[in-house]
Order: C-alpha cells, then structure tokens, then sequence
C-alpha cells in the first residue's frame, strides 16, 4: 500500500473496529459479555469498567454471570448493572451476580435497529470527516508543488476506492446486526 494512503487506511480501519465494539453493546436478546463490559462502576472512589472489578461469562444463551473480585463492591456493581438502563435485573449470589437476559419486545427490536442505524451514519460521517481532511492535506501539497496534477487525482481516486469500501463494509455490519436484532 502507497505510504501516503496507510495512515487514512488505519484511521479508516480503526473507526471501523471502533463501529464494532459499539454494535457488540447493542443488546440482541441473547447473552454476550461485551454487553455488561464498558459500564461504569463506582468503585473504590473511582468509576471503573465492569470488566476491570470482575470476570463476565455467558454460561447460556439467555444468562449473564458476573464473578466479582473483590466481595465489598458486589452492591455497587449490581447498582451498576440497574442503573445502565438496559433493562436487566441482576441477582446475587455470594460472590456471583447472575444477569438473566429477558427476550426483547418487538417495540424494544425496532429501537435497537434504529440505534444501529444511527451508529452506523455516525461513523460513515467519521469516514468522510477522514478523506476531507486527506485532500485538504493534499491540496496543499499539489499548491507547494511537492506532488502533480496527475498525482493529486491518482491519490483522490485511491481515497475514494478505500471510502467506498469502508462504508460498504459498514453497511454490511448494520445489515448483520439488524438481521440479529429481528431474529426472534
């Protein structure tokens, strides 16, 4: 790959994967521990990410398990849980919260796949935001004289490649995870 298409490549590449660590928090009506992983908890006078104070499992398709480390914070981490407006109710057990995964409402469906959506044009926006500022880049370079006409429209065409394909593929994660949120 050119050297001056890498570093568009990898900001492209880590919007991307930024894209798909959020559609993995969207609940799909059966367990994954991505769901539980970035809520906040208030521990230790801080606020920390649920997977930094315990172990999360999917033991079955419709159950959640939290493993706490440390017994003391076990209520806030429950707290937590109810209060991250995903609609779970978590249950203790000693040192084990047990999260069932209620199956979603249709209504709940259709706002998660709206949600997506959103997401998804959100980070085509980031895709585009990333091209602007590489032709602008460029631009001034074809102004200083460091590159040619023919060379300008030979990186635009190549950007141009690379943003299509991105929001392709980032129109196929949203096709995947609708399908996934409609699958009943």
């Amino acid at each position: 790959m050119e050297p001056f298409i890498t570093e568009v490549n990898q900001k492209i590449s880590q919007a991307i994967e930024h894209l798909k660590r959020e559609l993995s928090g969207i609940r799909a009506g059966r367990a994954n521990p991505t769901l539980l992983e970035d809520i906040q908890v208030l521990a230790y006078g801080s606020q920390m990410k649920l997977m930094e104070v315990g172990t999360i499992t999917a033991p079955q398709p419709s159950l959640l398990t939290v493993q706490v480390w440390d017994p003391g914070i076990i209520k806030d981490v429950e707290k937590a849980i109810m209060e991250a407006n995903l609609g779970l109710n978590p249950s203790t057990e000693g040192t084990t919260l047990r999260v069932p995964i209620p199956p979603l409402s249709e209504e709940r469906r259709v706002e998660f796949v709206k949600l997506s959506h959103q997401k998804g044009e959100q980070f085509k926006v980031e895709i585009r935001q990333i091209r602007q500022e590489a032709r602008s880049d460029w631009d001034r370079q074809k102004e200083s004289g460091e590159i040619g006409e023919d060379e300008l429209f030979r990186r635009q065409n190549m950007l141009q490649d690379l943003v299509d394909k991105s929001t392709n593929s980032i129109d196929i994660m949203i096709k995947q995870k609708e399908e996934e949120l409609m699958e009943i």
